[in-house]
């Protein structure tokens, strides 16, 4: 059996690698993260340049510590129809005009047939108010939406 495509996006690496936090919620993200992290080969775990792009900027020691991880991971390339895609979904005001990584990273994991794209933003990507909208106009493009998802809900959802 082929092994579930999940697309990783900044936030997860972000939570991965960072310092141990002192706010209570951001610590349990980031065992969740370590605990889905360790489990990674369960799936086949991808990434684009532009997830590379983000995680290489701030500060240089926690953007190597990043790079570092995000190199075990499989990186698809950057294609054009997901750049329309995302355009669409920021002009549809599905993803908000100025959010235009979050709608390129929705673009980029149904273009590239992931079945879960994994995020802790819960802002844009991870809206549950947009979510169904969202997911509906992709599936008008004639594509198949990525399930939003935090690592957590993925390791509740997929137990081995």
């Amino acid at each position: 059996m082929a092994k579930k495509r999940v697309y990783v996006e900044t936030s997860v690496l972000s939570y991965l690698t960072a310092r141990p936090a002192r706010d209570e919620l951001k610590r349990a993200r980031q065992r969740w993260t370590a605990m889905w992290w360790e489990r990674r080969l369960d799936w086949e775990c991808i990434l684009t340049p532009i997830v590379l792009a983000e995680i290489g900027q701030g500060d240089p020691e926690a953007a190597a510590r990043r790079l570092e991880k995000a190199n075990l991971l499989m990186e698809l390339p950057s294609l054009p129809e997901a750049d329309s895609l995302a355009d669409l979904l920021r002009a549809r005001k599905l993803i908000p005009e100025k959010e235009t990584t979050d709608a390129t990273h929705l673009a980029m994991a149904a273009i590239h047939g992931a079945r879960y794209l994994l995020t802790w933003n819960q802002k844009h990507l991870d809206n549950l108010e947009l979510r169904s909208r969202i997911e509906e106009f992709i599936l008008g493009r004639g594509l198949t939406p990525a399930k939003v998802i935090t690592p957590e809900r993925l390791l509740l959802e997929e137990p081995t």
